[in-house]
């Protein structure tokens, strides 16, 4: 049996109330907001900020391997951010 990748995620309204959150595959989270969209909620899936901000930093970290590209971060050529938190 495959091994099924899991997040964690936020399901939020369009004004930012989170309604869920959770460890959740995409088959779990599209599941999810259909079944809330059957009762007329229609909700968005985030990542929450903590896995936002370990991903930009891992980012970061393989571009520091790279020497163009460290040049270019450190020069400000070259930004890597999270969006949305």
């Amino acid at each position: 049996m495959a091994k099924t990748v899991k997040t964690t995620t936020l399901l939020a309204d369009s004004e930012g109330k989170v309604w869920a959150e959770a460890l959740l595959s995409e088959a779990q989270v599209k599941r999810i907001i259909k079944g809330y969209e059957r009762v007329g909620v229609s909700l968005t899936a985030y990542g929450s900020p903590n896995q936002v901000i370990k991903q930009v930093e891992e980012i970061n970290a393989v571009l520091d391997t790279n020497a163009t590209a460290k040049s270019m971060r450190e020069s400000g050529r070259l930004v890597v951010m999270g969006v949305g938190y």
